[in-house]
């Protein structure tokens, strides 16, 4: 059913995964939404970043369909306008990746680009205009507009105000890999071996 592009069940599927997570801004590119935000900084440089602050709860939602004359549903407009710009800001702020090196001595000065000089975070992402499904395997290669930021879900972002990474898992093997990156992520110590070692042999001796 996934490959026939004429199947409901298709449709179905592409519009779910859009709708749960995306790979751009939800307002405009990154270099309008970094112009707009400067612009808001200058005429008010005391403004706090949603970064800092607390979400905001939706108001009420009307029953019946949006009408221009309600409050109530100009209301619910206004506070879905205000959380697409407060997601955009949060991604610009917390998801954009640069290549650039650490300024932290225990850290590699080639930042995260390894010897060849590719970066190991795997950025610039592949972008596509659209989601597509791929006749030969039936894989959906989703739509992403933004070659330096990860895909996300807006309302975790609005929700957590920070860096998150969202991934549909589309296959075995990336389902395999997400579950070896989290169990190698949730065992790692940030000690080296030999540190590690002099810290249970200190606890013997005492």
């Amino acid at each position: 059913k996934i490959m026939d592009p004429s199947s409901d069940f298709q449709k179905a599927m592409v519009e779910y995964l859009e709708s749960v997570h995306i790979g751009e801004f939800m307002t405009g590119t990154m270099e309008s939404v970094g112009k707009r935000l400067a612009e808001e900084d200058h005429k008010n440089p005391s403004r706090v970043p949603p970064t800092e602050t607390l979400p905001e709860a939706p108001p009420e939602k009307c029953a019946h369909d949006a009408q221009s004359d309600c409050a109530k549903c100009q209301d619910y407009k206004s506070w879905w306008d205000r959380f697409k710009h407060t997601v955009d800001e949060i991604l610009y702020l917390s998801n954009r990746h640069t290549c650039q090196k650490s300024d932290k001595p225990e850290f590699d000065n080639r930042g995260c680009t390894d010897q060849n000089g590719v970066c190991k975070a795997r950025f610039p992402r592949e972008t596509h205009a659209e989601t597509v499904v791929d006749p030969e395997t039936g894989a959906l290669i989703m739509k992403k507009g933004e070659a330096w930021i990860n895909t996300v879900t807006p309302a975790l972002t609005y929700l957590m105000r920070s860096n998150t990474d969202v991934t549909s898992l589309l296959s075995g093997t990336a389902i395999k890999s997400v579950v070896a990156y989290v169990a190698d992520y949730i065992t790692k110590t940030p000690l080296k071996t030999h540190v590690m070692f002099q810290s249970i042999q200190q606890v013997f001796e005492r």
